[in-house]
């Protein structure tokens, strides 16, 4: 008898339901389905004032990515940004460059060099070695160490040291951290600039599955303002 008392409270309480608590939860789940997943600050930061940059003429929306050897962060998001561009090579460009955080030209002239060298890929073995726990202190700050690195990589001293030293190599790092002072020297690593407007860091790149929907957002986001600004 209590088991029928029970069953039939339960339905009076269904039936019986204020009208206000069905249209209360309704709009909290429409709240749900419209907040913005991201938002400045949470997910991606902004400039005051977009930089003045020459984008895409077709219309991509070009991603500038800093990096620096021996930073373990900037090799995944390296690679995370990698595949994001060649998965949508039909809405974006990817542009990658040193960066010159505390005023290291290390990276720049590493890369210039080798670049030089005839063996841009170089670079990104590098980063990869250099961002390994054990080498990434040698690999940056141990004279020997990048001897021996560029030996097994079988790069011929003499004549990286000739490039390395060029007048080439220091316009090319000069060039480079030109660039990196029109983003205004971005005081962290890894940075990744959309568009001259949108910044991701490091409470971003850390995550493949969180890099790639905070880069929809925005690149849907950027493809609206567009739009908009077209009427």
């Amino acid at each position: 008898m209590k088991k029928y008392i029970n069953l039939l409270v339960i339905l009076v309480m269904c039936f019986w339901l204020p009208k206000s608590y069905s249209v209360e939860k309704e709009k909290s789940l429409e709240i749900l389905e419209t907040k913005p997943a991201f938002k400045d600050g949470h997910g991606y930061y902004s400039y005051n004032n977009p930089l003045d940059l020459k984008l895409p003429k077709d219309g991509k929306v070009l991603i500038q990515y800093f990096y620096q050897y021996g930073c373990e962060l900037c090799l995944k998001a390296d690679d995370y940004l990698k595949l994001y561009a060649a998965r949508n090579s039909d809405k974006v460009i990817l542009e990658r460059s040193p960066s010159f955080l505390d005023n290291l030209e290390f990276t720049a002239k590493m890369d210039a060099a080798f670049s030089a060298y005839g063996h841009k890929e170089l670079s990104d073995k590098y980063l990869f070695d250099s961002a390994d726990k054990k080498m990434k202190e040698s690999l940056v700050n141990n004279n020997d160490a990048i001897k021996n690195w560029l030996i097994n990589n079988d790069v011929y001293l003499p004549k990286f040291h000739e490039i390395f030293s060029s007048s080439q190599v220091a316009k090319d790092v000069a060039k480079a951290k030109e660039l990196y002072q029109i983003y205004y020297s971005p005081p962290r690593l890894p940075v990744a600039v959309l568009n001259g407007k949108y910044i991701l860091m490091s409470d971003t790149l850390y995550n493949d599955d969180y890099t790639y929907a905070v880069l929809d957002f925005l690149i849907n986001k950027l493809q609206e303002e567009k739009e908009k600004n077209k009427k």
